[in-house]
């Protein structure tokens, strides 16, 4: 496990070697990171929109026009191993003006027999109320053609430049050409055997063109508006909640 978003780089479960093994190239996929105030893409691309107020977020996805992944994939947090797993802690005080929301995030990774588990406790620390949404960025390694279990029935329809719209029918997947979008999953297997607890009703999906792995990545939303801000008062706390587990 890396410092930088807290990055669950490794994993094996009932000796299944789960995750995809970028080397060290991790930190450019973001690979096994958290991602926070928001994953993927917002709706918006850059605008974060907020109690009748408008945050503009950097690009940092040129191709897509977008602020990616939010804050943490590139943050580092404080590690403190347990007897059963690793906690990793990460306090921001509000400085960035397209995020001016002081928060202590600490993410709690505990591994048992069959699973792993991510608790993920958001504080807010600041005299405002707060927006958030939560993903996590596991890339799952594949053996043979890809496999998700369950066909999804719906995805976010997306514009030119790959941001998330209307809830449109699902026609599958095209494993032959990129896979990248957001898609209504109510149960997630990977691979025939690895099963992902999701956040919401949707889940994002990418797989490269002929890529040995997949991200499947349980998220609470988008900022869309269909999946609207999570919201803390000042002064509360909220827990997410994602599990990792191998199915024989």
């Amino acid at each position: 496990m890396a410092t930088r978003g807290a990055s669950l780089l490794q994993l094996s479960i009932c000796g299944k070697e789960v995750l995809h093994d970028f080397g060290a190239d991790w930190s450019d996929w973001a690979a096994g990171a958290v991602m926070f105030p928001f994953p993927v893409r917002m709706s918006s691309g850059t605008l974060l929109q907020f109690d009748q107020r408008e945050y503009q977020w950097p690009i940092n996805d040129e191709k897509h026009r977008a602020a990616l992944h939010g804050l943490t994939p590139w943050e580092e947090f404080e590690l403190v191993e347990l007897v059963d797993g690793i906690q990793a802690e990460w306090n921001y005080d509000g400085s960035k003006e397209y995020y001016p929301f002081p928060c202590r995030l600490t993410l709690t990774y505990t591994l048992d027999r069959e699973a792993l588990n991510l608790v993920c406790k958001v504080e807010n620390l600041g005299s405002n109320p707060m927006p958030y949404h939560m993903g996590w960025h596991p890339y799952f390694r594949l053996n043979g053609a890809p496999s998700l279990g369950k066909q999804p029935t719906h995805r976010l329809e997306k514009n030119e430049l790959s941001h998330p719209g209307e809830k449109i029918p699902f026609e599958g997947f095209d494993w032959a050409e990129e896979v990248d979008g957001a898609f209504f999953m109510e149960q997630i297997v990977v691979d025939r055997s690895v099963e992902i607890q999701p956040l919401s009703a949707v889940t994002q999906v990418f797989r490269p063109k002929g890529a040995p792995f997949v991200a499947v990545e349980p998220i609470t939303g988008l900022g869309h508006p269909d999946f609207p801000w999570r919201t803390l008062l000042p002064g509360e706390a909220d827990e997410v909640v994602a599990t990792i587990r191998v199915v024989k």
